[in-house]
């Protein structure tokens, strides 16, 4: 039987597993199959745990020769075209030469972007680079309160002011507030003077879930010391000042901007169909439509239940399901048959609340089970990992290297 050739373009949560899933689902099939994984870079960036490079240097590059042997082809570049008509893409090379490469199925993963902040001062969190800058920026308060006398000032220094209230917002504000609290009482500062407010344009947290559980979020957010403004948005951060869209003022040494995400912007460059935010237009089967081959899955797609017409939110627990189930739907159709339709995943939040802290919630036959302190953090911890198939031999590698990384 002649082997077919499956591209699939993004090595973020939805690509990485779903070319995982196609391994598992070819394994002992009698069609062979080519696996190729194109991405931009040479690994996969964790990025849901971003925030946590604000106040430490955790392992979140992880190359893709950790994850395929010689089974998955992994091409390092850009996608710029497809050409659905003659089954290839156009990709562009680090070296910027360019190169055509056939597909008998397509995948599209290419996954969304951070919403970038207004040009008001401030840092958004989009990038490990970011990330540094921030925690640089940090530091450098806290020196700077370690020289300042009056109280007032070292309370200035020491506010920090998070714009935007979803799930990076609140994990991102957790971390800060343990973080810079812990600097602080070390510094010999008062440790009560470090602040973190949580600037949050809605009415409470959390709002796709039950009001209890934003209550429970808020909550565990102040143990640590994040103080939620609701109601307001972030317009402009100078002079440690963050200035709101209600007139008022916050006090704030440092300025993060999470403000979520948005469609990849290549998406729209690409000659397929897409909606009015920049997301492809697919069917129930994740083909986008006016294709016979080429699927999309992840935050770059508009997915919707057809049984309940619920649209998918852009988050990794929803693309895990998407890329397994596309995995049986291409197996399905290579057979000539008809794959299984999209069906919404369980509604859950999973947060991180600081490293002693999380918050876990799962509505199941009618009811709500909310975990929170170790219980939620271990959920938390376990659906990162598996978010970005990490297991045992590869946690213990991923650890080896940020400890040679720590020796340097």
């Amino acid at each position: 039987m002649e082997s077919k050739t499956i591209v699939v373009v993004g090595g973020g949560y939805a690509g990485l597993n779903a070319v995982r899933a196609l391994q598992k689902q070819y394994a002992h099939a009698k069609q062979k199959v080519r696996l190729i994984l194109v991405d931009k870079e040479p690994y996969h960036l964790r990025k849901v745990l971003l925030f946590k490079a604000v106040v430490g240097e955790p392992e979140l590059r992880v190359p893709f020769s950790c994850y395929f042997g010689d089974e998955v082809t992994c091409i390092t570049a850009a996608l710029t075209s497809v050409n659905a008509s003659h089954h290839t893409i156009q990709v562009t090379y680090p070296d910027g030469t360019t190169g055509a490469l056939p597909y008998d199925r397509l995948i599209l993963a290419l996954g969304s972007i951070v919403s970038p902040a207004p040009e008001q001062g401030g840092i958004p969190l989009t990038s490990v680079a970011a990330a540094e800058q921030i925690r640089n920026e940090l530091k450098r308060k806290v020196e700077q309160a370690r020289l300042e006398r009056e109280p007032s000032r070292q309370k200035s220094l020491l506010s920090v002011a998070v714009v935007g209230g979803g799930i990076t917002g609140m994990e991102a504000s957790a971390e800060i507030a343990y973080w810079l609290k812990r600097e602080a009482e070390q510094g010999g500062l008062d440790p009560r003077l470090a602040e973190v407010h949580l600037v949050h344009s809605g009415k409470r947290l959390m709002d796709n879930a039950p009001a209890v559980v934003g209550r429970k979020a808020e909550s565990r957010l102040g143990r640590v010391g994040v103080n939620v403004r609701y109601g307001v948005r972030g317009t402009k951060h100078a002079d440690g000042v963050l200035h709101l869209s209600d007139g008022s003022k916050l006090l704030a040494g440092v300025c993060v901007w999470t403000l979520g995400l948005k469609p990849n912007p290549a998406l729209k460059q690409l000659g397929l169909p897409t909606e009015a935010d920049g997301r492809l237009t697919v069917d129930a089967h994740y083909r986008v439509k006016g294709t016979r081959d080429i699927y999309a899955i992840g935050d770059g797609a508009r997915i919707i239940d057809p049984r309940t017409g619920q649209e998918d939110a852009m988050t990794c627990k929803e693309a895990i399901p998407q890329a397994q189930r596309l995995a049986k739907i291409i197996s399905s159709e290579m057979e000539g048959k008809e794959g299984p339709k999209h069906r919404s995943f369980m509604p859950l939040y999973c947060i991180g609340l600081g490293p002693e802290d999380g918050l876990f919630w799962m509505r199941q036959w009618g009811m709500n089970l909310i975990l929170t302190g170790k219980a939620g953090l271990f959920v938390r911890n376990a659906t990162w990992d598996s978010a970005s198939l990490i297991g045992g031999d590869l946690r213990h590698k991923l650890a080896e290297r940020h400890a040679a990384k720590a020796e340097i």
